[in-house]
């Protein structure tokens, strides 16, 4: 089965920066065990220009998607549950409805991996197609850094749907001979 790797597409440069990530979220909780702790919502202030892109997935300080994408996410994993997350420009006077998802997360990641030397990023992740079992959306539980893996299936429909800013990058799944 093939799966891609949902980020945001980096040829989008002008996207807003959220202002006091740090204070608002510990990174370490945005975890399937420990998602608890986060409060919800968490409203953050961003710094936008005019021409500024509000993506459909923004995975550069956290990992959000919009609330088209999250319906559809929603549907492929009802496990998943999402943290209101509201984006608010004041200059621009804008605001846009993201959510931070928690999803289920799997150790899916083969030793054939490649890992920065601290072991807490992972430079070229390699799927482990047994441990994936058919999962349609996995969160690499692994890797500090948010990994999101989908299915082709799930792949096509957000590839239908015309999101803007969503960048599916095929993922290298080995399977055990």
């Amino acid at each position: 089965m093939d799966y891609f790797w949902l980020k945001q597409d980096d040829r989008h440069t002008d996207v807003p920066v959220l202002e006091q990530v740090r204070s608002k979220v510990d990174r370490r909780d945005i975890r399937w065990g420990s998602a608890h702790k986060i409060p919800d919502p968490i409203v953050f202030y961003v710094t936008a220009g005019p021409e500024s892109e509000f993506l459909d997935v923004m995975d550069r300080q956290l990992y959000l998607v919009s609330e088209e994408l999250k319906r559809l996410l929603a549907i492929y994993e009802p496990d998943a549950w999402f943290i209101f997350t509201p984006l608010l420009d004041l200059k621009g006077q804008r605001q846009k409805r993201y959510f931070l998802p928690i999803l289920p997360e799997d150790m899916v990641l083969s030793p054939s991996s490649e890992w920065s030397p601290d072991k807490r990023f992972v430079n070229k992740p390699v799927l482990w197609g047994e441990k994936l079992q058919g999962k349609k959306i996995v969160r690499v539980q692994e890797s500090d850094a948010p990994l999101v893996a989908v299915r082709l299936d799930v792949a096509e429909s957000i590839l239908r749907r015309g999101f803007t800013g969503v960048r599916l990058e095929k993922a290298i799944v080995e399977y055990s001979s």
